[in-house]
């Protein structure tokens, strides 16, 4: 089956929802512009994830990088590089099997999910690499905070983001196996920025 990619008419409400994520992520967490210098992240979608960074299930994952500046080769000028790997043909999957997800709603929850991981890993609250159980009792607590973070934001309708993310978390799926990821150091690879390539 052809993998579906993210297409131009994506593109906008990718930047939006990154946006939403972002602001409202750094207000829950009073964090200031110092913290994301010793958490620093990328958005990646899947026209340029690695092989190891894509997931047959999952809608999104954090891949950790040892990240270093150019130049620099002593370990203490290193820091952990987080990148946030959206899985285009899952979320475009999930979005057609149900009629009642939304595009924009959805890559809220997905981009603050993921910014809330980021945040306590670099906070040392959870453990990047953790043991599957641990990681389970995560992933709830990380879905508890995103949806108290997204809540006051009637507009977004999350009702059925909600509902989807249970359903499918029941059923044993996990929507995002974080922490799975820990791959060499980032100025060994290109940097995707965020000008979200929507195909190959």
């Amino acid at each position: 089956m052809e993998i579906q990619y993210f297409q131009p008419q994506h593109r906008e409400p990718l930047r939006e929802a990154l946006a939403v994520a972002e602001e409202i992520t750094s207000d829950f967490f009073k964090l200031t512009s110092r913290h994301w210098l010793t958490a620093r992240y990328d958005i990646s979608t899947l026209a340029h994830l690695r092989e190891e960074e894509m997931s047959p299930h999952a809608l999104a994952l954090v891949a950790k990088y040892d990240g270093c500046l150019p130049g620099r080769v002593l370990k203490s000028s290193s820091f952990d590089f987080y990148r946030v790997c959206l899985q285009d043909h899952n979320i475009l999957k999930a979005l057609a099997s149900r009629q009642d997800l939304k595009l924009f709603p959805l890559l809220c929850y997905i981009l603050t999910h993921e910014l809330v991981h980021i945040v306590r890993f670099s906070r040392f609250e959870a453990l990047f690499d953790s043991p599957p159980g641990e990681k389970d009792e995560e992933e709830g607590r990380v879905h508890r905070l995103t949806w108290k973070i997204l809540a006051p934001l009637n507009y977004l309708e999350l009702g059925p983001v909600i509902r989807y993310y249970e359903e499918q978390w029941q059923g044993g799926c996990e929507i995002c196996p974080s922490m799975s990821i820990n791959a060499p150091r980032v100025d060994t690879l290109p940097r995707p920025g965020r000008s979200f390539p929507m195909s190959p």
